[in-house]
């Protein structure tokens, strides 16, 4: 099974058509695309009909290329909170609802609940961040999973059975300048998986520096903040 791997895109629907336009060039073929939240801008925007606007643009590129995209809300994908709080209406792709899991192939579950996570499920949560504290963020990987793909943080990781995929666009909101990243290819067959790279803007890959962690990061010009992981 090939499964598209990406998130963050904060509603640029043009680094959609790159993907779309990378993946077409390599003539690559998949069983279904998974992407791990901010599909949207609205918590930055603060414009929910505009949000919207993104939303359906982005989803019905990635639904027509790509067939079934399982998908789950980003923080930015939402504003206010509680009562108050507003977000998208989910028109396209099939949104990962909590407490349930999907059948996405070859005897694999998919899922956005911690709790229904096992060695044949994929596990897609936005963020696995713990804050203990401003400057003391852990990452936590679900080590029950066959593969826990998140997004969030900007910067991609690989290791064990953990996959955060970056970011296929951000913009400057955080202080950082706006910059298209990239997207990964995901095989697997029975137990194992194999994750390819590909990047659309100036990430690059270097060794993952975590003590107990081997693996990579995909970082613009493979510089990356120090990476706080743990397990649970």
């Amino acid at each position: 099974m090939k499964l598209l791997c990406f998130s963050d895109i904060h509603g640029n629907s043009d680094a959609v058509r790159a993907l779309i336009a990378d993946t077409g060039a390599r003539d690559a073929s998949y069983d279904a695309a998974i992407l791990a939240g901010d599909v949207t801008n609205l918590v930055v925007d603060k414009d929910l009909d505009e949000a919207q606007r993104q939303y359906d643009a982005i989803m019905k590129l990635l639904s027509d290329e790509y067939g079934r995209v399982y998908y789950v809300p980003g923080n930015r994908d939402r504003m206010g909170r509680g009562k108050n709080a507003r977000t998208i209406e989910h028109r396209y792709g099939i949104l990962l609802e909590p407490d349930q899991s999907y059948r996405i192939g070859d005897g694999i579950k998919i899922t956005s609940s911690l709790e229904l996570a096992d060695d044949r499920t994929i596990l897609v949560r936005h963020s696995n961040v713990v804050y203990a504290g401003r400057f003391d963020r852990t990452a936590m990987i679900c080590r029950k999973a066959l593969l826990h793909i998140t997004g969030h943080t900007h910067t991609g990781v690989l290791t064990k059975n953990y996959l955060n995929t970056g970011f296929l666009y951000r913009d400057g909101s955080n202080g950082a300048g706006p910059m298209t990243g990239g997207y990964f290819d995901v095989e697997i067959r029975g137990v194992a998986v194999s994750v390819d790279f590909h990047a659309l803007g100036p990430v690059k890959r270097a060794p993952l520096k975590c003590k107990g962690f081997e693996g990579y990061v995909y970082a613009p010009r493979g510089h990356a903040f120090p990476v706080k992981l743990g397990l649970k």
